[in-house]
């Protein structure tokens, strides 16, 4: 077999773009990645690449390159379009014969994970900050004096516990979702009642809902199969999802929870009359940290994980999971687990 033909394969086979251009800077080859990456009607070959790619700090490196006829090879990030590419420029010089090859990798994925990791940071320490603020800020005023006046001491005493609360809830929130996110939290599936699951959980919510002012109810059918999950977790997702329907319910609304046989799955809906979700906020209300109303949702306690916690549950089920909503006139989150045979 001729190294030609080897080295034509490996390059096919690569996920790598690889792009070969001539001494004035027109494409001897392309790869069918590079070609998948960056389509040009008719093909690449014979081309300039600005025909392709239209990074200016690309365009620019490589008329260098062409300019000096060779130098030391070159790293490079570039942004084209929505996607983002690490370019090693590699010049070749033959005697007076030169040509220049470009790798391009595609780090999308990288950078967005580096995003969610930067925004993760600072979304948790700027939760961290708010509550850290308001009890430094009601201690120092007690022991500054304020402990003499007892309704005072009393107030405040209870203004540093409901932060502190809302700090340890963020904080299990928090382990959580890391051990979901790091599989270390497994999922045991085994046949389990979920119509009295949800029974049992909106029999827990009665008290709050009641104390709001809200109508809580259950639907379950005597007939409704067996489904395959954790029971622990589905519990965490039935709470939260219950939670958040009486929580952003106003007083006098109703929350409603069914579950149903619908394609070899159970299905439960948790619907309420509540705020609502606008439309563009629906793709997003599963992501860490995420609200649709962040002031409101402080003040009632959210701690911005609870949705993401109900999505790697259900994944972690191979389950479906939606949302659907109309601003002012509530929403249905529902999440379908396969039923036992």
């Amino acid at each position: 077999m001729g190294k030609n033909l080897i080295l034509e394969t490996i390059a096919r086979e690569m996920h790598t773009g690889v792009v070969v251009l001539d001494k004035n800077g027109a494409a001897l080859y392309a790869n069918p990645f590079f070609l998948k990456s960056f389509p040009v009607n008719g093909g690449i070959e014979g081309k300039s690449v600005s025909e392709s790619i239209k990074s200016e700090l690309l365009l620019k490196s490589v008329e260098a390159f062409l300019k000096k006829r060779g130098g030391a090879s070159e790293d490079i990030e570039i942004a084209e379009g929505t996607r983002f590419f690490s370019v090693h420029i590699v010049p070749i010089k033959d005697k007076a014969d030169f040509s220049l090859i470009l790798f391009l990798q595609d780090i999308t994925e990288e950078k967005r994970v580096e995003t969610i990791k930067r925004d993760f940071v600072a979304n948790v320490s700027h939760e961290l900050r708010t509550p850290l603020a308001s009890i430094k800020g009601y201690s120092e005023t007690l022991l500054d004096g304020g402990m003499d006046d007892k309704k005072t001491l009393a107030e405040f005493l209870r203004v540093i516990d409901r932060h502190a609360t809302r700090m340890s809830r963020l904080i299990d929130d928090l382990l959580i979702l890391s051990r979901l996110e790091s599989h270390q939290m497994t999922i045991v599936a085994s046949p389990i009642d979920l119509g009295e699951l949800v029974t049992s959980t909106v029999k827990g919510f009665e008290k709050q809902a009641r104390d709001k002012g809200i109508t809580l109810s259950a639907l379950v059918p005597e007939e409704l199969p067996n489904a395959l999950g954790d029971r622990d977790r589905l519990e965490q997702v039935m709470v939260n999802l219950l939670d958040n329907a009486i929580k952003y319910t106003p007083s006098g609304g109703s929350v409603s929870v069914s579950a149903f046989l619908e394609a070899g799955c159970v299905r439960v809906d948790v619907g309420d009359t509540g705020i609502g979700i606008p439309a563009g906020d629906i793709s997003r209300i599963f992501e860490r940290f995420y609200r649709v109303d962040k002031a409101r949702s402080r003040e009632l306690g959210g701690t911005g994980l609870g949705l993401a916690i109900v999505k790697h549950i259900i994944q972690g089920h191979n389950g479906r999971l939606g949302v659907e909503s109309k601003p002012g006139k509530g929403s249905v989150f529902s999440f379908s687990i396969k039923a036992c045979r």
